[in-house]
């Protein structure tokens, strides 16, 4: 799914059924350029989604439109515009941002959508779910008491380069979002013993 209203931006990388999906605020200039979700080379995103093992495998940039099939990882952001900061999205963009994000995931249920940051959160329960301001203010970090359909919402740290103060608690919170799916996940079926010799 794509935003074709907004030049530049970035593919919506979802399919039904993911593991989870995360979510930004929008695409950062650099990134929309780059063709690649978190593609600036300061942001932490791709050292921590390796260093997690939620990806299986050390992945970059470039691996973004391989995950979604590879190992059920999608992305999507808030808002479409790409911007230098998101502080320059406009209060319309982003409760329209929100009510698009929340039609996504009830389209698609993935079984965790990852907020990349309290404050996407916030807005998002604000103009998607009704919540209160300051109720969500006062959210800790990890799995959140709302349910959009089937799925689980989830808030960790931000990645972002101008975040570097949180991204050692971000990665503590990418190995709990790991756990949390793998006890989401069905037990893989035991093998069958050996056929008995004639």
């Amino acid at each position: 799914m794509n935003c074709p209203q907004v030049p530049g931006s970035l593919p919506h990388l979802l399919a039904p059924g993911l593991r989870v999906i995360f979510i930004g605020y929008n695409p950062a200039i650099y990134s929309a350029r780059a063709g690649h979700y978190y593609a600036r080379p300061g942001n932490r995103f791709w050292v921590h989604l390796s260093q997690s093992g939620l990806a299986g495998r050390p992945v970059g940039p470039e691996d973004d439109r391989l995950l979604p099939a590879e190992a059920g990882i999608g992305f999507t952001d808030l808002c479409c515009r790409p911007t230098v900061r998101a502080e320059h999205l406009t209060r319309d963009e982003i409760a329209a941002g929100a009510r698009r994000l929340h039609a996504e995931l009830l389209r698609f249920q993935p079984r965790i959508a990852c907020f990349s940051g309290r404050g996407i959160y916030q807005h998002f329960g604000r103009h998607a779910l009704g919540l209160a301001a300051g109720e969500l203010a006062r959210r800790p970090y990890g799995e959140q008491p709302e349910r959009i359909g089937r799925t689980i919402p989830w808030v960790i740290p931000s990645s972002s380069g101008l975040a570097s103060r949180w991204h050692a608690l971000r990665l503590e919170w990418l190995h709990r979002l790991r756990e949390a799916l793998e006890a989401l996940e069905p037990p893989a079926p035991s093998p069958l013993p050996p056929a008995a010799a004639p």
